[in-house]
C-alpha cells in the first residue's frame, strides 16, 4: 500500500514527526495519513491537493458563482449556452428496452434484451475524449449507433441521468461555446460576470489547489494522524478512567484537537 496521491502529508514527514526510523509499521502510518487526510479535508470542507475539476451548476439570477475549491491556479472552460451535439439511436429491433446517460465520467448505454436480460456498456469519457469519438465507439456497440453533430470535448457533455431509447432518437447536449467575461477571484474560488444573473446550467473546468499543501496544514494533519496511529494500542471499549486522583479521558480518534481546529480555522469560513 502507498499514501494516497491526494494525502496532504507524505510517510517520510510524517515518520519525522513521531521519530520514527524503522519501516515495521509503514502499512499503519500509511492508513493514518490517509484518514487523517480525509479529515482534515472534511472539517475544512475543501480539498487541499493541485487537482484539475470538471463541475455544473444553476445560476440563479446572482452575479456570482462560488466553487467548490479553492485557491483556483488556472480557469479551462465556462460554458453556459448549451446545443445538440451528439445524436444516440437504438439499432436492435428485439430489445424491449434501452436508454443512454451521461455522468461525469462515462457514457452509459443499457440494453434489455427479449430474454430479460440487460447489459450495461460504459464509455469512458477520458478515453474517448471527443464527440466524435463517443459516437465512433457507441457505433461499435452492438445494438446502437450515434453521430456528432457538433465535435466538442467530450467533458463538455451535459449530464443526463438516463434517457430511453425506444423508437426514438436521443439528443445530447454539450456545452459549445465558451464564455469570457467574467471577473475570478482565484484565491477565494469565485466567478463574478452579469450573465450569471440568467438562470441557465454552467459549465467550469479549472484546476484548483496547491502545488505544496501549506506547512500548517500538513501539521494539523500529523498531528490527527498521530493520534490515529498512537490510539490503536488503546482498549477502544475504554472512554475514561480513574484511579485515587487521577483521571483520563479517551477522545475518538476521529476528534480534531482544539489546537490542530486552530491551525485549520482560517482554511475554513464562509465565502
Amino acid at each position: 500500500m502507498a499514501v494516497d496521491p491526494l494525502s496532504l502529508v507524505s510517510l517520510a514527514n510524517l515518520k519525522t514527526y513521531l521519530g520514527i526510523s524503522v519501516s515495521t509499521d509503514d502499512t499503519i502510518l500509511e492508513q493514518a495519513i490517509d484518514r487523517a487526510s480525509k479529515i482534515v479535508e472534511g472539517y475544512c470542507a475543501r480539498k487541499f491537493v493541485e487537482a484539475n475539476y470538471r463541475e455544473f451548476y444553476d445560476s440563479f439570477g446572482a452575479h456570482r458563482l462560488t466553487l467548490k475549491q479553492r485557491p483556483i491556479s488556472k480557469v479551462l472552460f465556462v460554458g453556459a449556452a448549451t446545443q445538440s451535439v451528439l445524436s444516440v439511436q437504438l439499432t436492435d429491433t428485439t430489445a424491449i428496452f434501452a436508454s443512454v446517460g451521461v455522468d461525469d465520467e462515462h457514457l452509459h448505454l443499457t440494453k434489455v434484451a427479449s430474454t430479460g436480460s440487460e447489459t450495461t456498456t460504459s464509455i469512458s469519457l477520458a478515453s474517448h475524449d471527443t464527440t466524435t469519438e463517443l459516437a465512433t465507439q457507441i457505433s461499435s456497440t452492438s445494438g446502437f449507433s450515434a453521430q456528432a453533430l457538433v465535435a466538442i470535448p467530450a467533458t463538455h457533455l451535459q449530464r443526463i441521468a438516463g434517457a430511453e431509447l425506444m423508437n426514438r432518437t436521443v439528443l445530447i447536449e454539450g456545452f459549445v461555446e465558451g464564455i469570457h467575461d467574467y471577473l475570478a477571484n482565484l484565491d477565494a474560488g469565485i466567478l463574478y460576470g452579469s450573465w450569471l444573473s440568467q438562470y441557465q446550467s454552467v459549465l467550469v473546468r479549472y484546476t484548483a489547489g496547491y502545488s505544496t499543501v501549506p506547512y500548517d496544514v500538513q501539521e494539523a494533519t500529523m498531528m490527527i494522524a498521530s493520534r490515529i496511529y498512537n490510539g490503536r494500542k488503546r482498549d477502544p471499549g475504554l472512554s475514561s478512567e480513574s484511579l485515587g486522583g487521577y483521571s483520563y479521558s479517551a477522545r475518538g480518534s476521529i476528534d480534531i484537537d482544539a489546537e490542530a481546529k486552530e491551525i485549520l480555522r482560517p482554511y475554513r469560513g464562509l465565502r
